[in-house]
């Protein structure tokens, strides 16, 4: 190891965390990932159901993603080379309360091909990523910090910590070795969303392939999930309840909720064709409302590290951005040009 390289963890492989490590490995440094999820996801999930017309994959997390700033466009275009991600076209709406509806965006929307959790895999390709491991603490070594799993176990010891995870669980871990840190964390309130998923044995008689209401009591957004590229044909839904009414309705059974949400999805068809798949998943902290916060955070003294959504925006685009900020104040780029920071990663 070069004097230069350092051992680095992150905590987390959603967005902000993969984009941090992609900079920070570009850069020639050890970079170690650990995720307490299965396999990628989180809150770009994709739910594999059986059904008895067939398999169905639903994204019932985050429905699409746009890019704006020139970094993050860049990246799109790479994942779109990859084969990692499509563009969602259609009839994509507004309803507002008077029932006039308007485009959901005037911008290219995109989505995970052929899964949402695509994105976090493309993203984690190449990268050493542990799966399925849930950091419980971070301890001093000496000048070093050990990560402890929640078996106990030593996952190694490093130079410097990124923690990525929702803000809810950034104090746990860092307010004994990164105390203003974990501030910033526990500032944060994310709102809860019930999220159902449905299968019919024909498609909903409804003119739109998304739509987000204004005011309805219920729900906040319908996708015709079927619509998205690389979904397959059967005619699945996905419904995102508000957020004040899944906050209302927490700990309701989920069953209880599913059957309220396909409800209000069917008032919207013309026809009622059967149900042949239902399920609800809670979401307990889906979203920040955070606009144009500080992007990220690092102690350089400590040698630790926040990156998250939270701290920027509430957009797939924000953790991104995060995360690439981070890896780049880290390595010294940051306010360098796109040509000195790639230059630097070849050195």
């Amino acid at each position: 190891m070069s004097e230069d390289m350092k051992r680095i963890a992150i905590i987390g492989a959603g967005v902000a965390g993969l984009a941090c490590a992609r900079v920070l490995a570009a850069h020639g440094h050890d970079v170690k990932v650990f995720d307490k999820g299965r396999g990628p996801g989180g809150r770009m999930s994709t739910r594999r159901a059986q059904t008895p017309l067939g398999e169905v994959r639903f994204d019932h997390g985050a429905q699409y993603f746009t890019a704006r700033s020139a970094g993050f466009t860049s990246e799109v275009e790479r994942l779109i080379d990859a084969g990692a991600v499509g563009k969602w076209e259609g009839a994509l709406v507004r309803l507002s309360k008077d029932g006039k509806s308007t485009p959901l965006a005037n911008e290219t929307l995109y989505v995970g091909q052929p899964g949402m959790n695509d994105v976090v895999r493309a993203l984690a390709a190449g990268l050493w990523v542990d799966w399925g491991v849930r950091v419980k603490t971070i301890a001093p070594v000496g000048p070093l910090w050990a990560l402890i799993s929640e078996s106990e176990t030593t996952l190694g010891t490093f130079d410097q910590i990124i923690c990525a995870v929702p803000a809810e669980q950034v104090a746990p871990l860092l307010d004994d070795c990164a105390p203003t840190l974990a501030k910033l964390g526990a500032a944060i309130t994310s709102l809860p969303c019930w999220a159902g998923m449905f299968v019919f044995d024909r498609p909903l008689c409804i003119p739109f392939n998304a739509m987000r209401l204004v005011d309805h009591p219920v729900v906040d957004f319908i996708a015709v999930n079927h619509s998205k590229p690389g979904r397959g044909d059967l005619a699945s839904y996905v419904v995102h309840a508000r957020a004040d009414w899944s906050a209302r309705q927490l700990e309701d059974a989920p069953d209880v909720i599913a059957e309220q949400l396909v409800q209000a999805l069917t008032a919207f068809s013309d026809d009622a064709p059967n149900l042949i798949y239902s399920v609800a998943h809670r979401w307990r902290f889906a979203r920040v409302e955070v606009q144009d916060g500080i992007g990220c955070g690092f102690d350089e003294a400590a040698g630790i590290g926040l990156c998250g959504d939270y701290l920027s925006g509430p957009r797939v685009e924000s953790a991104w951005i995060s995360g690439h900020q981070l890896g780049l104040r880290m390595t010294g780029m940051a306010g360098k040009s796109k040509t000195q920071v790639q230059n630097a990663g070849r050195e």
